[in-house]
């Protein structure tokens, strides 16, 4: 998922940095920041979701966004496309990001979720 909104910024900013038949050369420059990016995106994202038992989803989200924004510092000096819609990228992640991520029922743990286990009728 974080490939794939990675890739629709870099798009957008080819299509809104102002140069023309730049394409190619934006989609360069953001598959070579993907992994200074994406990589510690992954790891805040996966280590942060421990937490999410403790609060709320919605509050889970908005502190999440919180420190992937600053995963986007290498575009700091690049110009207002790149870290614009690197930043929205990262928010949009935060926003999507499945919270738990791995879901309660999948590990065979089905309690807890709001209904009761058959031997609690």
């Amino acid at each position: 998922m974080y490939v794939l909104i990675h890739t629709a910024a870099w798009v957008a900013i080819s299509q809104t940095d102002g140069r023309e038949d730049h394409f190619l050369e934006s989609m360069v420059l953001g598959l070579d920041v993907l992994p200074i990016i994406g990589i510690p995106t992954l790891l805040i994202a996966v280590l942060a979701v421990s937490v999410h038992k403790r609060m709320g989803v919605v509050r889970f989200r908005v502190l999440l966004a919180l420190p992937l924004i600053l995963c986007a510092w290498p575009l700091l000096y690049t110009g207002p496309p790149e870290i614009g819609c690197q930043v929205m990228a990262q928010i949009a992640f935060a926003a999507l990001i499945p919270a738990p991520l791995f879901p309660q029922e999948r590990l065979g743990r089905a309690e807890g979720w709001g209904r009761p286990s058959p031997d609690r009728r």
